[in-house]
């Protein structure tokens, strides 16, 4: 077989030079493409480091070398890890985190996001000491992840408990993050058990789990010993079945929704008498949102103000108001009240809110899935801002957008920039942070030819943010951490290129949201010390520090515009935008300059100083032949024909570039079907090369439905293809022409021939409205004389979608037919003759020419649809059925990014299921219904 797999690679890879390489150390395949090597060398050195302190605190190692994948795929940071007791594996993403982010306060974004992910897989892996449970994981991946899944906010808790105990930095000592939870809780929003690990809907409910979750662990670790909560991992993997509340239960004396309930008064009993001992900065609300606001900014003439907003469905608009008061809104609320008092005077009408929200001028949709981030006017009619742009590898990354407000689609200002937070100095020239490929650095970018000036120097593990431009174009000012260090304030004299760092007292551990005043006197910024947070002010000519009284509010942005300071913070609610008044500043005195980062706590295994060391270490190309294996089971339910069982062995390395599968499959409430299957498909960059065999006995008479089938009784069929492909374009966009070459064995007849063919995708899509294209189109050649073509169209119109299809094929010789439900034999690529319909039985109709369309609607993309469909054989309708629908990628909607580098039996799950009525000729017209799971690379 390995040899076979060398041949196939050989033959299919073109002699292209791989891309990836991997570093062996003792314990970790670390896997990168060249462009992150230096990322990699030093990641590779920290994960023994971790892996060596772990074990340590723990007692508990990985039992197999786990795979790690460092990409770059968002130009974000990010993370996760995919537990298993035989291929775990972890993706670290290489850009760091920004400063107003809950993961900034780390020793180093790397070894900060290699613990954390390291946690996942020490916790979650561990093998089940039940000999026969360990036996079924090793050989079915499904269960190795069912078995390793915990609620989510154990998981994410437990790693982000350590994360902060062994670094003495992270979520659980964050400024920022306890100034939320301590907020939430003084408003009696923290979440209840229930909704701990996927939110209420309220605002930022869904980062409780980390926030929350880890907080309460601390709780028990503190109250009940560090021992007895690791009592639970150690039951949960034991020889009697448990599940985690019952483990839970069986160490702590209690379930741990008690606990948590006795938790949150304690907690939050705190927190109000925290709150009683601020002295609260006068203020007034000034706006309202619905949900997530950021990025406020004020027009030069001070008439209106961006923001950008994203609602509970994580859509996201650019959105202009008016500064003045809502003056209509005001009336229409009066109006009302009069109206109603007119009709009924001894009513008691609605009180008037505190703020009426802002007039809405004008708004922009995100469009394709890019985002919008930082947004600043240019003048008072345009907007520059970042979005994601789709690369040739898949990936995304930040550029430069700029928006006419009011019009229609913007324009692309960069290309492949990496660009994050932006200063404008002209329209043609910004100061930018760019972030790539784990490095960050401050630039001048001119936007015509591309060039760029280095500000700062670019050093892995350092991050710099927030630059912001005096109004005067003076003086910069910006934030800078390096590692094991904490988030510093410099200041830039551009005219004098001076540059000064403005120290902050010892305790303050938080940094972001830098403004300049009106008259570029002050820098404005949020610093945090003892859970709270706060606005500061530095005078750049006196050289003095100033402070308002720390907030109970998790602030999130300083507003400056004229004499006006207004701040956004989080709520329950949604974010709310405050005007201060008659602001209480005091004059703060930093006794020491302060470089080294306050460390909370000093654990018996505490992780040594982060070091980015990027000293070479031995690697070699990536070998597609490490591979993962897994026993894949299928099965179908079908009405129209036969319930089915499938079995396959199924294979494929960690980056997914050779994947396999060879299996049968049976009918088993008749002697239907048997069929077997053999599929390989290696993946280069943009080029694709599949071989497919697949091999079926039907005798189409014992099928439910076979008095309708109106072919022969016995079909015998074999087929076999190769085919490769490059595809043009990305992710998105794009247009993949193929060849291939094909046999087809149908009862007694043999076809040989070929194929030349493309599919293609073009789509646009603002959230709200969108619009997608997908067509396929062959031409078969040889003894296979015929062509095929698909075209799939979908729209959508406020949110609400719409499909059409249409499906085209003829064959000169080789009978089409039409009927049956997916399964992996008959799915195989490349198929002329058969024609899917699972609400009829195989065969149940055959000819030379097929034209079929469905039409279909939902309430919501990647819901079940409602659907119509008709087929057609030879000029003539012979069915139409109409119901209710589903069709999805398993893999890829539970696992997510995971999916593309997931242990073989985890990836490549496709779902189907519907009921709904047949009617045509040569049949009864009845309900069916069907539900299949199956494999199909």
């Amino acid at each position: 077989m390995r040899a076979l797999l060398i041949i196939f690679v050989a033959f299919t890879s073109f002699g292209l030079q791989a891309k990836w390489q991997t570093i062996k150390t003792e314990n970790f395949n670390v896997h990168y493409p060249q462009s992150l090597q230096q990322w990699a060398y030093s990641a590779a050195n920290e994960l023994e480091v971790v892996r060596d302190k772990v074990l340590a605190q723990q007692g508990r190692a990985l039992s197999e070398r786990a795979d790690v994948i460092i990409y770059d795929p968002e130009n974000a940071a990010n993370g996760f890890a995919l537990p298993s007791t035989d291929k775990p594996m972890m993706a670290l993403q290489a850009t760091p985190p920004q400063a107003d982010s809950v993961i900034a306060n780390n020793t180093s974004w790397q070894q900060l996001l290699i613990l954390h992910e390291y946690i996942h897989l020490v916790h979650l892996s561990q093998p089940s000491r039940n000999q026969w449970r360990q036996h079924l994981r090793d050989w079915h991946d499904i269960t190795d992840l069912l078995d390793a899944v915990l609620p989510r906010w154990v998981s994410e808790g437990y790693a982000t408990l350590l994360e902060s105990r062994l670094t003495g930095r992270g979520r659980l000592y964050d400024n920022y993050s306890e100034s939320i939870v301590r907020y939430y809780a003084q408003q009696g929003a923290l979440p209840t058990y229930s909704a701990l690990d996927d939110g209420d809907k309220s605002y930022l409910s869904n980062s409780m789990a980390y926030l929350v979750g880890v907080r309460f662990l601390a709780w028990l670790e503190d109250n009940y010993g560090a021992q007895t909560l690791d009592a639970v991992w150690t039951r949960v993997q034991a020889v009697e079945s448990r599940s985690f509340e019952t483990a839970f239960s069986g160490a702590f004396g209690a379930p741990a929704s008690q606990l948590y309930r006795r938790f949150i008064v304690e907690y939050s009993y705190q927190a109000m008498q925290q709150e009683k001992a601020l002295i609260p900065t006068q203020s007034e609300l000034w706006q309202q949102f619905a949900y997530a606001a950021r990025d406020i900014a004020f027009s030069p003439d001070g008439s209106q103000f961006l923001v950008v907003e994203q609602n509970r469905k994580r859509q996201v608009t650019l959105n202009i108001y008016e500064s003045k008061e809502n003056v209509e809104a005001i009336e229409q609320f009066n109006k009302r009240n009069e109206a109603i008092l007119n009709a009924d005077p001894k009513d008691i009408v609605d009180i008037a809110p505190e703020v009426f929200p802002k007039k809405r001028l004008a708004q922009l949709n995100a469009h394709n899935f890019a985002g919008i981030y930082y947004p600043q006017w240019l003048n008072d009619s345009h907007i520059y801002f970042v979005a994601k742009t789709p690369t040739a590898d898949d990936s995304f990354i930040n550029d430069l957008f700029v928006w006419k407000v009011g019009t229609g689609k913007p324009k692309q200002l960069t290309e492949g920039a990496g660009i994050r937070r932006f200063s404008i100095i002209d329209a043609n020239t910004v100061i930018a942070e760019v972030s790539r490929l784990g490095y960050s650095q401050l630039v001048i970018m001119e936007l015509d030819s591309g060039k760029q000036t280095p500000i700062t120097t670019s050093k892995l593990g350092d991050v710099h943010d927030f630059p912001v431009l005096s109004n005067k174009k003076t003086t910069l000012a910006y934030v800078h951490v390096t590692p094991n260090k904490r988030w510093q304030l410099v200041v830039k004299d551009l005219s004098h290129d001076a540059t000064e760092i403005v120290y902050l007292p010892k305790s303050h551990q938080y940094l972001s949201g830098l403004t300049w005043s009106h008259d570029d006197d002050k820098l404005y910024f949020i610093s945090g010390v003892a859970g709270h947070l706060a606005v500061m002010r530095y005078d750049v000519e006196s050289k003095v520090l100033e402070t308002l009284p720390a907030s109970a509010k998790p602030l999130e942005q300083i507003i400056t515009h004229s004499q006006q300071l207004l701040v956004s913070y989080a709520t329950p609610e949604g974010v709310k935008v405050n005007k201060i008044v008659s602001p209480a500043w005091r004059t703060v005195s930093v006794l020491e300059q302060v470089d080294e980062a306050e460390q909370k706590e000093l654990h018996p295994h505490q992780l040594p100083a982060a070091k980015i060391d990027q000293t070479a270490l031995p690697s070699s190309d990536y070998s597609v032949f490490e591979q993962s294996y897994s026993i894949a089971l299928s099965g179908a339910l079908n009405s129209a024909s036969f319930d089915s069982l499938g079995v396959s062995l199924k294979g494929q390395d960690v980056l997914r570039q050779l994947a396999w599968q060879l299996g049968a499959e049976k009918s088993i409430n008749n002697g239907a079907l048997m069929g077997a299957f053999a599929q390989l498909e290696y993946r280069h960059e943009n080029w694709k090369t599949t071989f497919d065999a697949g091999y079926q006995e039907l005798e189409a008479d014992k099928q439910s439905h076979s008095l309708q089938v109106n072919t022969s009784n016995e079909s015998s069929f074999k087929q076999f293809a190769l085919s490769s492909s490059y595809r043009f374009g990305e992710a998105l966009n794009y247009l993949a022409p193929e060849l291939g070459v094909i046999r087809v064995q149908h009862s007694e007849k043999t076809w040989n021939g070929g194929r030349y063919s493309f599919n293609g995708r073009a789509m646009w899509d603002t959230q709200q409205h969108g619009v997608a294209l997908q067509v396929s189109a062959a031409q078969w050649l040889g003894e296979l004389d015929g062509f095929d073509y698909q075209v799939n169209l979908f729209a959508k119109a406020w949110q609400i979608p719409f499909y059409a299809s249409v499906d085209s094929r003829y064959s000169s010789e080789l009978p089409l037919s039409v009927g049956g439900g997916a399964l992996t034999s008959t799915s195989i690529s490349n198929s002329l003759h058969a024609v899917s319909e699972p609400m009829l039985p195989h065969l149940f109709a055959t000819g030379s020419r097929y034209l079929g369309y469905e039409f279909a609607t939902s309430w919501q993309q990647g819901k079940p649809k409602l659907f119509y469909k008709q087929h057609q054989l030879d000029g003539e309708v012979i069915g139409q059925n109409y119901g209710i629908k589903m069709h999805m990628p398993l893999s890829r909607v539970i696992l997510d990014k995971a999916a593309d580098f997931a242990p073989a039996g985890l990836t490549d799950l496709q779902f189907s299921a519907g009921v709904g009525r047949i009617e045509g000729r040569n049949m009864t017209n009845e309900n069916r219904v069907w539900f299949s799971v199956w494999y199909e690379l």
